[in-house]
């Protein structure tokens, strides 16, 4: 296991790239600086820099713990940050989570009025997949989760259904299709079907809708990303299929936006801790979350 002081030393050496930087940024002097990396790679088995040009540049094996070292530090800074708010009398902190897309579309209107209600509040936004959000309920990193994915119930979570998720088309307004009445996923299939991965909710269902009508599926692009698949739809690359959040994206960009249909089994809902009932300010947020909704899921 890699101490809080090798994972700063981590850190600064790949923000820094040379050890007399790195050790000054710490603070920690050149030789123990060196010395610990030293130290560290003999106990890891494996190198973590080598030597270009005077400079020391990491190994692949150095790049792959680079995530996890930042993701560490930051997580034991957020604990110091909370033990000093703890210390100072500054109890009330919620920490939420949510997929980029309601982070983005959803979350902060309704922060808004979470901090009005509670003006010395101090916030954490976790990011992640539903999956991701979900594990953080239920091993109680959030107070409060938002999700677009399964109807089903998960036993591990309190959950609550905001709303059912549909798929929309997005066009540019100068798109030859911008000014039909109504497009349908087929359809869309022929003009350069710009979708969501499969591995998010709404990619699956686009890829199951179409395998169902019998056509084949052949997207021209696959993107991870709501945004990604408007703003590529925007530069008139083609057409997006994107979710209820995404479409209000697209909306507010100026696109044209055209319901497909509502996907089944599949909904905008809260997570939560199943031991812990939402109160105070989760309580308030998921009130805010619910009045955001019925704006936010009709993007016309």
């Amino acid at each position: 296991m890699l101490s809080r002081r090798e994972l700063s030393l981590l850190r600064a050496m790949y923000q820094q790239g040379t050890v007399t930087a790195a050790a000054a940024s710490i603070p920690m002097t050149q030789p123990a600086a060196s010395a610990l990396l030293r130290d560290m790679e003999t106990r890891l088995g494996f190198a973590l820099f080598s030597r270009e040009h005077r400079r020391l540049r990491l190994t692949s094996q150095g790049r792959a713990l680079i995530p996890e070292v930042l993701n560490a530090l930051s997580g034991i800074e957020a604990v110091d940050r909370l033990a000093g708010n703890i210390r100072k009398g500054a109890r009330d902190r919620l920490t939420v989570g949510a997929v980029s897309v309601a982070s983005s579309m959803l979350l902060p209107q309704a922060l808004v009025s979470v901090r009005q209600a509670y003006p010395d509040i101090t916030f954490a936004v976790r990011a992640g997949s539903a999956l991701e959000i979900v594990e953080m309920a239920v091993d109680h990193r959030i107070d409060l989760g938002i999700v677009i994915g399964s109807s089903a119930p998960d036993e591990r979570v309190f959950k609550e259904q905001l709303a059912a998720v549909c798929l929309f088309a997005v066009l540019h307004p100068a798109h030859p299709r911008a000014k039909a009445r109504r497009l349908i996923l087929d359809e869309v299939t022929g003009l350069g079907l710009i979708a969501l991965s499969p591995t998010l909710p709404a990619g699956l269902a686009t890829q199951q809708a179409i395998l169902k009508s019998g056509l084949e599926y052949r997207p021209l692009m696959e993107v991870a990303q709501s945004f990604t698949a408007c703003e590529l739809a925007g530069q008139r690359l083609g057409v997006a299929v994107v979710e209820s959040l995404g479409a209000r994206y697209a909306h507010r960009m100026g696109l044209v936006v055209k319901p497909i249909l509502t996907m089944e089994d599949s909904e905008l809902a809260i997570v939560a801790p199943k031991d812990r009932p939402l109160e105070g300010a989760a309580l308030y947020l998921s009130n805010a979350l619910r009045r955001e909704v019925g704006a936010l899921t009709n993007p016309l």
